[in-house]
């Protein structure tokens, strides 16, 4: 008897199992037409068959979400436009003749499947247009592939249709995600205007979506209502869906339905949709990207973060709260350096380095802008005012470190000269800034589920990075005036083998180095190349030794609207701040020596026990906290000859 019903337990167990893997809705007229790989190709669409099994064994979740709870839409109906009634679907943005950055329908790639294609990480999703779709509809070419729960009208991520859709099963992680930072993209919609400060004028511009009335109004030219919806459709592209995060669109699978719950680095950039996401800000703007290869600018020029070359991902230092990330300054994500160094935070926290960033000793060389800015060129594919200017791809051989006003931290930036043509009034030198925010109401967009306001705010602890205004100047030839200032993005990634001491105190004075070429050839007729110093000290910080080929420009443009450095090389030197590394020559001088000694009694001993694995790993962690705690390092030597 106990036999018999071990068998029926079995038994009850394998179709269970069974079940959960098949068990899609077979009278769901979507599973009935999608499923017919003979009728879906008599439509015409033969690369709309999917399998249901297979669909079912990549959702993983036994059935359960049915079609129409992802992805709407009436599964009662045949009829193609009833069943595809108020369905919300994938789009992409296309630029051309009739399109300026504005969504089409994957009709005009013949509905080519979503799934990777190619290397490129950045666009394995990426699809472009028939040739018969360019001709009819005026495209010139596909930027970007945006997930069904993106408003097509905006490019925004639309809150109403995620909780339509993922909130059924995930309730509270809609609403939590609804109300963070980067689901409503609170943080940079703190940035009203350019001329705003504090935040500051920014290098992604100000927020164009709410703000076209106050944007207008500063500038001394016809800034239209269409070149800012078209700013505000560019700006939304980083706003990031809940698909954004947790499809899986960029691994190979037979059904395309390939979901995870812990997000993936790739993920973070952009999932080969074409959206760079976190690496604009990271590897296009500050240059110290983590994923750096093929997303690095310039590309192949950097050394990869070393965590990435380990496999980390983002969110194993990111780690998630309610559905949020935290501010951009986060010091959570500080703490999670303790999970795998815990001796050396520890060494860091009790030594004569304890006001010093990691990151200010484990970045070196980084990458990106090294110049940008903002006036009249094409952008969203068509002429505008404020077109940004950013494709001053190069390196720089050391950041730029910092003492931090609210942390008393030493942290490294990279400064980097940035303008905006042709703003009104009177423009005054601010000093050394943080980005911080103060308490400002943001109106929402209701039709796609935002609340009707919400305020934005920013403490000075809060974020790291900075600027300084230098002030307004004239004397161009297609643009009235510039305000120039000094964008000072903070460092965080790429981190690596550490700078060498004498870097920081051979010197006073902070010295610098950038090369890069331009190649925006909407503006110029062929790329140029060119570089400049970076000296900063006691008495503030000048850029000079402006150098760079001949510079074309086409036609419609004019020099002063993407390289005003031309006329204006002293726009950006700024006095009166004390940017030196603090040091005393003689007391430095003297801790080297102290390291040296202590350095060759480790290798000594090292060779001593050459044979022994374990003693030769304890020497070598003894040597690598000495580097981080002197005092710390001499009690682990001598701890360790006592007991040797």
């Amino acid at each position: 008897m106990k036999k018999f019903s071990l068998v029926l337990l079995l038994m009850f167990i394998v179709s269970v199992l069974f079940s959960s893997v098949y068990a899609y809705d077979e009278n769901s007229s979507c599973v009935k037409c999608h499923s017919d790989k003979e009728k879906i190709t008599e439509l015409g669409y033969p690369q709309l068959y999917l399998d249901p099994k297979q669909v079912d064994k990549e959702v993983n979740m036994g059935g359960i979400p049915t079609c129409v709870d992802c992805h709407l839409g009436n599964n009662q109906s045949m009829e193609k436009d009833k069943a595809h009634k108020n369905m919300p679907r994938p789009f992409y943005a296309a630029i051309g003749k009739n399109f300026k950055y504005e969504a089409v329908s994957r009709k005009v790639t013949d509905y080519a499947r979503i799934k990777p294609k190619g290397n490129n990480r950045a666009k394995l999703l990426l699809r472009q247009p028939t040739d018969k779709a360019k001709a009819e509809y005026g495209i010139k070419k596909i930027i970007q592939l945006f997930y069904h729960d993106r408003d097509p009208e905006t490019m925004a991520y639309s809150p109403e249709i995620a909780e339509k859709t993922c909130g059924k099963c995930h309730a509270e992680e809609t609403e939590n995600y609804n109300k963070s930072g980067m689901g409503l993209n609170k943080y940079q919609r703190g940035f009203t205007s350019f001329k705003t400060s504090p935040p500051g004028p920014h290098n992604c511009g100000a927020w164009f979506g709410d703000n076209y009335e106050k944007i207008s109004g500063e500038c001394t030219k016809d800034f239209t209502k269409e070149m800012n919806a078209g700013k505000a459709r560019g700006c939304n592209k980083c706003h990031a869906s809940c698909n954004d995060c947790h499809y899986k669109g960029f691994e190979k699978s037979q059904a395309s339905h390939v979901f995870q719950g812990q997000v993936e680095t790739l993920s973070c950039y952009g999932s080969g949709k074409g959206t760079i996401c976190h690496a604009g800000p990271m590897d296009r703007r500050r240059g110290a990207g983590y994923f750096r290869k093929e997303f690095a600018f310039p590309y192949g020029e950097l050394p990869q973060d070393v965590h990435a070359k380990m496999g980390l991902n983002c969110t194993d230092c990111h780690k998630m709260e309610k559905h949020d990330y935290g501010h951009i300054g986060s010091g959570k994500v500080k703490e999670s350096c303790s999970d795998c160094h815990s001796k050396i935070v520890t060494a860091v926290n009790t030594g004569k380095h304890k006001n010093v960033d990691c990151t200010s000793c484990h970045i070196k060389e980084v990458g990106a802008y090294q110049f940008t800015f903002w006036g009249p060129g094409k952008s969203e594919g068509m002429d505008n005012l404020y077109a940004k200017h950013k494709q001053y791809y190069g390196t720089r051989d050391l950041p730029l470190l910092v003492k931090h006003p609210a942390k008393d931290k030493w942290i490294p930036v990279k400064p980097y000269p940035m303008g905006v043509m042709n703003i009104k009034s009177d423009v005054k030198p601010t000093g050394l800034k943080l980005r911080e925010i103060k308490k400002t109401r943001v109106e929402g967009n209701t039709k796609i589920g935002e609340p009707k306001n919400f305020i934005t705010s920013r403490n000075p602890d809060e974020v790291n990075d900075m600027y300084i205004i230098t002030g307004k100047y004239s004397g161009f030839e297609n643009n009235d005036n510039m305000m120039a200032w000094i964008q000072m993005d903070k460092m965080s990634h790429a981190l690596g083998e550490p700078r060498k001491c004498e870097s920081c105190h051979s010197s006073h004075e902070q010295v610098m180095k950038s090369w890069f070429t331009y190649n925006n050839m909407t503006d110029v007729k062929k790329p140029f190349s060119g570089s400049y110093i970076i000296k900063a000290g006691k008495d503030g910080m000048y850029f000079s030794d402006f150098e760079h080929t001949e510079i074309q420009p086409v036609k419609e443009r004019n020099i002063d609207d993407f390289a005003p450095f031309v006329m204006k090389p002293d726009a950006w030197d700024v006095k009166g701040i004390d940017f030196s590394i603090p040091f005393n020559e003689k007391k430095y001088e003297n801790d080297t020596q102290e390291l040296n000694k202590i350095y060759a009694e480790i290798h000594n001993l090292k060779m001593q026990y050459k044979n022994n694995s374990s003693k030769k790993a304890e020497l070598e962690e003894i040597k690598t906290i000495l580097y981080h705690s002197r005092d710390m390092a001499k009690e682990m030597l001598a701890a360790f000859k006592s007991n040797n």
